[in-house]
Order: C-alpha cells, then structure tokens, then sequence
C-alpha cells in the first residue's frame, strides 16, 4: 500500500501543479504511477467543464474562453507534457541523425524551433477553441483523461528508445498486463462519455485520439527508435489539439 501511496503522491507531484512531494523516485514509487497520470486529466476535465458552466454569463466574447481552455491544459499539469513536447520539435527540427536528437531529447535549453512551433500550437488551440460552441466543452472534458490514459499505453505497451528513462514506469510481470487494462478502463470510460454526450462530435474527438497516437508513435520510432517519455510528451500535446479540432470540425459538419 505503501507504494500505490507514494506513486499517487509522486503522479501529482510530478504532473500536476499540486505541491512537490519529498517522495523519492526508485523503482518501488513508480511502479503504480501511470494509473494515477490519468487522475490528473479527470481534475482538468472537471475545471474545464465547470469553466464552461459559467463563462457565457461571465464574458461577451470568445477570446477569454478561447484563451482559457488552451491554457488551463498546460497550466493545470505544470507544463509536464509541454516540456517533452518542446524537447521533441527541437529534436525533430534539428534534421541530425538520430544519436543527435536522442542528445537533444536531454538538452533542458530549447532551440528557437521549438520556440516557434510552440507559438503555432497555441495560436491553432486559441483559434480551435474560440469556435467551440458549449456543449463541446463538456464532451471534451473526458478529452484530457483520454489523453492520458494513451500516454500510459504508450509507455507501456510500446517499444522504449535505448536511451529511455520511462521504463522506470514500467513494472513487471503480471503488474504490467493489469495496468494496461486499466488503461483501458480509463478508454473505454472516455469513449463512453463523449458518446453518450454528442455521438458525431465524440466519435471524431476519439477519432482524432487514434490519428494522433499513431502519428506520434510512428515519430517516436522513425526519429528516436522508440518511445521516451518527452515523445509521449509530444503525444499528449499534439492530442490535445487534434482532439477539439476534431470535435470541432462535427459541430460545423452537422449543424
């Protein structure tokens, strides 16, 4: 009990803006820690629909709003994913061969490339976002557990780059099996939710969740030999705007 404590501690801590726990990172804390990841994306979900709830009779315009929930993502999780998002499109940017980007991976000083793409990211997601109408906000609540629940699977159903340090993530044996089912609890949750909300704008959000995986695994294996947790990092920001986008481009098809 000892350790699922610890991992809930450190999966807060590390991922959350929560206060930073004297908790030591070994393998025994973080064996449990992914199950937790998702938690966080349950917590953002939860602000980001009460957010929703109120901000009609709070603002005239969507740039607010619009700002809001481009942000609120990033600001909620301490700009954990972000940060591996960031060290992958300076790595991507830098066209060197692959022992050069897995290097980069481990630069903490970014390039200008990834200064750059940052910038898009959050223009697309403002933009993507302040034509959102309502009732998406509510369906894309489950986005962000969504989100990570595949971040969880991605580390630990798919093959790890050599110089990965997630697979201290990684338990072993029969541990692992029940992990990734209940990442799929978690998935199956998500999909049930945003089904069960808008069945056009959920399907294309899920939609957009698996273009956005394989997109990104298939990055991770081309540039680095596998995933690292700075490329699952990458994958959670680029489905967090795949996502809406998706969402987004039902409510324009069906209205």
């Amino acid at each position: 009990m000892k350790s699922i404590w610890n991992s809930f501690l450190l999966a807060f801590s590390m991922y959350s803006i929560s206060p930073k726990t004297k908790v030591e990172r070994n393998n025994e804390n973080t064996k449990y820690i992914l199950i937790f990841i998702p938690l966080i994306g349950a917590v953002i979900g939860y602000i980001s629909a009460k957010w929703a709830m109120v901000y009609p009779y709070l603002c005239s315009y969507m740039i607010l709003p619009a700002v809001v929930g481009a942000v609120l993502p990033s600001m909620l999780s301490a700009g954990s994913h972000l940060d591996g998002f960031f060290r992958t499109v300076d790595a991507l940017c830098s066209h060197q061969p692959r022992e050069k980007k897995l290097q980069i991976l481990e630069d903490s000083h970014g390039g200008y490339f990834a200064i750059i793409v940052c910038v898009w990211y959050f223009m697309l997601a403002i933009g993507v976002w302040s034509e959102m109408p309502v009732d998406g906000w509510f369906v894309l609540a489950y986005s962000f557990v969504l989100s990570r629940a595949l971040y969880g699977v991605s580390i630990l159903a798919i093959k790890h780059a050599k110089e990965s340090k997630c697979s201290i993530y990684v338990p072993q044996g029969r541990l692992k099996i029940i992990e990734i089912g209940i990442m799929l609890l978690y998935i199956a949750f998500c999909v049930k939710g945003m089904i069960s909300l808008n069945p056009a704008a959920g399907s294309y959000c899920i939609a957009g969740a698996v273009v956005a995986f394989l997109l990104s695994m298939y990055v991770a294996h081309r540039n680095f030999g596998g995933v690292t947790e700075d490329t699952a990092g990458f994958f959670v920001q680029i489905c967090e705007v795949l996502m809406p986008l998706a969402a987004l481009i039902a409510y324009k098809q069906w209205w």
